[in-house]
């Protein structure tokens, strides 16, 4: 099952097959997948705990990657898609002799997809999947490591949160394919494809994140044209909406400290 913005009709979400209206105030349920546990690390064992003991956590903005002041983390390419799909191409055959006329041919080959980012606000609170090796997250995350192990019903309290502010948001779980830029054996469908914006990431610099993101869309409004994420300004421009802050107000059952080997 995935999620994405409609193209076809303003005011629409698609998550499968389901369409949500995006009517504020009307409660939007979560979709997207989850796999059974995930692990969330931290650098700091303070953040680490305030996590567990209240659900203080902050979601970072998705264009935001793009300029990581961390370099092993940055991402240049984050809300776009890149996608290498089977298809019918136009070939021309030309001669030497400038005198005759190309021949122009359709043949099966392939055809790239450039999908940009939508235009919504979009936050991510990022994890790791149980493969994913525990040197590796603790090496590229930090060694505070909590296991989250019912990844639903986190994206379920952060979807209440928002809910409980008036704020109109959508809540997608999506675990990050790494395939940008490469041939895929198939052809996506036009919601699979638009997706991608938020949920690929480069093979060669990210596969061993083995990432699974619980994705905010905020169905009220778009990133305003000034910030500095959209505008592409190197210096800091307001509103900076690097990452939002969430507090669910409550002990998080699920989560706890991880015993990783």
């Amino acid at each position: 099952m995935t999620c994405s913005q409609s193209t076809k009709t303003r005011g629409e979400l698609f998550c499968g097959n389901t369409i949500f209206m995006t009517t504020q105030g009307v409660k939007k349920e979560v979709c997207g997948e989850f796999p059974e546990f995930c692990y969330r690390a931290f650098e700091c064992k303070e953040y680490a705990r305030q996590f567990i003991d209240s659900g203080r956590f902050r979601m970072g903005c998705l264009l935001s990657y793009r300029e990581s002041e961390d370099k092993s983390r940055r991402d240049p390419t984050e809300g776009r898609g890149h996608t290498v799909e089977p298809g019918i191409v136009t070939v021309g055959l030309f001669s030497p002799n400038p005198a005759q006329k190309p021949i122009w041919m359709r043949e099966q080959g392939y055809q790239e997809h450039h999908i940009l980012e939508a235009g919504n606000a979009k936050f991510c609170f990022c994890t790791c999947l149980p493969e994913a090796r525990p040197a590796h997250i603790v090496t590229a995350f930090g060694k505070y490591i909590i296991k989250i192990s019912d990844p639903r019903q986190l994206a379920e309290d952060i979807n209440d949160y928002f809910f409980s502010k008036g704020q109109g948001f959508l809540i997608v779980g999506c675990e990050v394919v790494y395939n940008k830029g490469q041939k895929l054996a198939r052809v996506l469908g036009d919601n699979e494809r638009l997706d991608l914006a938020y949920k690929q990431k480069p093979f060669e610099e990210f596969h061993r994140d083995c990432e699974f993101r619980i994705v905010a869309i905020n169905l009220g409004q778009g990133c305003p044209d000034e910030c500095k994420y959209v505008s592409g300004q190197s210096q800091q421009v307001e509103p900076r909406c690097s990452f939002i802050e969430l507090n669910l107000g409550k002990r998080l059952d699920y989560a706890s400290f991880a015993n990783l080997k």
